[in-house]
């Protein structure tokens, strides 16, 4: 297993959303999990995404960023919400859309996710327009 150096720890401890950095683990925060998950649905590659976020995916070997996607993955899949670092105490529960109280941060975050897939759409518009037009020259 690879060793974070000192400065690389510098570095990720720098992130926002890192959570904790030891020489051998890296956790990271809800935010950051939801971030990349929007972002992987949408198709962006795991180390562009990273690097969006504000990581060198340098530091990273082609092992790590998958168990990362893995984790990721099932966390959004299991139903029971992102958790954060090794404590299951701090997991966040994703509330059900047919409560009568549909919490702020809930509605901010589909809010977020809305705007950016209606962005992904228009950009996947203007992508189909260019091949069409270049199908007609």
């Amino acid at each position: 297993m690879k060793e974070y150096s000192a400065k690389e720890i510098k570095e990720l401890k720098s992130n926002p959303y890192t959570l904790n950095v030891t020489k051998y683990k890296l956790s990271h925060t809800v935010k950051f999990k939801e971030d990349f998950w929007i972002k992987y649905q949408v198709g962006i590659a795991p180390r562009k995404i990273l690097e969006e976020l504000g990581y060198n995916p340098e530091m990273f070997g082609q092992k790590r960023i998958d168990s990362l996607v893995q984790r990721i993955k099932g966390q959004a899949l299991s139903g029971d919400g992102f958790t954060e670092g090794s404590n299951r105490t701090k997991r966040m529960k994703i509330e059900s859309l047919n409560t009568t109280n549909v919490s702020a941060k809930s509605i901010d975050y589909m809010q977020h996710e809305l705007q950016y897939l209606r962005q992904e759409v228009e950009f996947l518009k203007k992508i189909i327009k260019a091949d069409n037009s270049k199908r007609k020259d």
